[in-house]
């Protein structure tokens, strides 16, 4: 009787109460994944092993994403699974023009990521920008060291942990508990989306790329919002990530790769325009689809 008085009274939390309980779970868990990757990994290692290196980023996704989002949904809603909409998704066109979408904006997000990156603070904040370069350095030798390993086995790990792992967490986290919480407090759909896309990429730290992100964010929170389903932005998040980490697989440490990473609209820009429009209808179209599949009951 206890558990379940105590149950209801969590239930009933406010929307700012929810957020701040929700933060309390999700320190707790960035404690958690410490403790667990220390007596789980040689740290001496971590650096130098790229097993190692997936093993704590694991750990990471799983302490800090996963079990903080199940114990809020657990902890603060009647239905857990209702809350967090993972019923089974069964409107297949949305989800393949939402797969269709995320690779279709691809050459964009590289555009726009690659003017984030000339990105230059004035004087009086050259600290703030040395600490951004090196967030970026830091990034950058974890890249290197998994992205180095061309093996096999070294590209289905790095599928499962970076993309399999960290879609289906982060999507829980950020759309599934963050953005409802956010838009009990702020109401706003448009609002909920793009502050939740701004924490999502805040969260990264790597702000040397915090543009695209945000809107990779934001076209994640508007279809949760539209498909009503968390698989949906899961399944694109992933897809998402699916695409990095084989594109890196197969040309990390060529020209090719560097290439991407200098994608910018004055030498591609026919690429560019034609896929910042070909994003924007297929967003319409979905938007569309959904609202039809909304009216007819589907």
């Amino acid at each position: 009787m206890t558990d379940n008085n105590n149950k209801s009274l969590l239930h009933g939390m406010s929307g700012w109460s929810q957020l701040f309980f929700f933060l309390f779970l999700s320190v707790s868990g960035f404690m958690l994944a410490i403790v667990a990757i220390q007596l789980s990994v040689d740290i001496s290692q971590l650096e130098q092993s790229p097993r190692i290196m997936r093993m704590a980023l694991m750990i990471q996704s799983v302490c800090i994403f996963l079990i903080p989002s199940l114990t809020f949904a657990y902890l603060c809603q009647e239905n857990s699974k209702s809350y967090l909409h993972t019923e089974r998704y069964k409107n297949v066109p949305l989800l393949l023009l939402s797969i269709l979408l995320i690779i279709i904006i691809q050459p964009a997000i590289d555009c726009i990521g690659y003017y984030n990156q000339q990105l230059s603070l004035p004087e009086s904040m050259v600290s703030i920008e040395n600490w951004m370069r090196d967030s970026e350095l830091s990034a950058k030798k974890t890249t290197d060291l998994l992205f180095g390993d061309k093996t096999i086995t070294g590209l289905i790990f790095n599928l499962l942990v970076i993309a399999v792992v960290a879609g289906l967490a982060e999507e829980l986290f950020f759309r599934g508990c963050l953005q409802q919480i956010i838009q009990k407090i702020v109401i706003n759909k448009h609002a909920t989306v793009w502050i939740s896309a701004i924490i999502f990429s805040a969260i990264h730290f790597q702000f040397l790329g915090f543009v695209p992100r945000v809107l990779l964010g934001a076209v994640l929170g508007y279809l949760f919002i539209w498909s009503g389903n968390i698989w949906v932005p899961v399944i694109v998040h992933t897809v998402n990530n699916a695409i990095g980490v084989i594109f890196s697989f197969i040309y990390y440490g060529t020209p090719e790769y560097e290439e991407v990473g200098s994608f910018n609209f004055e030498h591609n820009w026919g690429v560019a325009i034609a896929s910042i429009i070909l994003s924007l209808s297929l967003l319409f179209f979905i938007y569309q689809k959904r609202k039809l599949s909304a009216e007819t009951g589907d």
